[in-house]
């Protein structure tokens, strides 16, 4: 299979690398400095937890012409129209996965895109160090890929599950997008309270309570406006009644390598993109006074 990898950050670099080592053709567009870093050193991901590490040759190419099956975008909110546009000159008809937070969904993948058009997640965070991706996994939230026959897709959860990534299929990425993007907003902007400090987050039993209770309020009031794919482990522990459970799980979490490579570090990195989700949930979510109150500190900074 031959893989276009459009944004070589840690998402990029992380699923580009394990791919490539699956024995895919893997290209990266160019753009910047970074991938100034990729052709000459190729793409390389370290399993800060697991110990593995994947390493790939890999071209970087100038533009999107090239003839590919699978296209993976993963880039930021705010890049996703910049982009779309880069790939008006895509050859044939791939698969193009937008994989990144994207509270507003398909909508938001602008122009006539030369392809058919997914949506996913990734399943990793982590921080790039001397051009390396330093990564973990997230137990808890698999690889989502948008539920489709299209057999690309399924090439694509077969590879990466040979690489030992669990891979989950959902029906409703639009509505998954939108929960995600509401339960990532509530946690940065508990660390951004916290000076993006995890440590600090995790001993601050106060701002993890009102987290959690905004994080249970935005739930409900998307569920309350018709919003479906709600993930279910989600909805579960941010439940009302298991609260105190929440309150203890994200203490554990935050001291844990997790709360820096998993969040810490991608709120620090991309501030302008958390701030952007915490604006979009507030207008998606009015009635949540938690929600209110949690975001409140972001509104200053607008």
């Amino acid at each position: 299979m031959k893989v276009l990898v459009v944004g070589a950050g840690v998402i990029g670099t992380v699923y580009g690398a394990h791919l490539a080592a699956a024995g895919n053709t893997v290209s990266v567009l160019s753009h910047g400095p970074r991938t100034d870093e990729v052709a000459a050193g190729g793409l390389s991901a370290r399993d800060v937890a697991g110990g593995g590490r994947a390493r790939a040759e890999t071209a970087v190419v100038p533009d999107a012409s090239g003839d590919y099956g699978v296209v993976l975008v993963a880039v930021r909110s705010d890049q996703l129209a910049s982009a779309c546009a880069g790939l008006a000159g895509l050859a044939g008809k791939p698969a193009i996965v937008f994989f990144g937070n994207n509270p507003a969904g398909r909508p938001a993948i602008t122009g006539d895109m030369p392809g058919d058009v997914y949506l996913g997640f990734p399943g990793v965070g982590g921080v790039m160090s001397g051009g390396t991706a330093d990564y973990v996994r997230i137990r808890q939230q698999p690889t989502a890929l948008q539920e489709t026959s299209d057999p690309r897709l399924a090439a694509l959860e077969a590879a990466l599950s040979d690489r030992g990534f669990a891979v989950q299929r959902v029906a409703d990425m639009d509505g998954w997008l939108a929960y995600h993007a509401a339960f990532v907003a509530c946690i940065a902007a508990a660390l951004f309270r916290c000076g993006t400090d995890p440590v600090r987050l995790a001993g601050d039993r106060a701002t993890l309570t009102l987290m959690c209770q905004a994080i249970t309020e935005a739930f409900a009031a998307l569920r309350a406006s018709g919003t479906a794919g709600l993930p279910r482990n989600l909805a579960v522990l941010h439940s009302p009644l298991l609260r105190p459970v929440a309150v203890r799980y994200w203490a554990r979490t935050m001291r844990s390598p997790m709360g820096e490579l998993g969040f810490a570090a991608h709120t620090r990195h991309a501030a302008a993109e958390m701030r952007a989700l915490g604006h979009d949930t507030a207008a998606r979510v009015t009635n949540s006074p938690a929600l209110a109150e949690l975001l409140r500190p972001l509104k200053r900074q607008s």
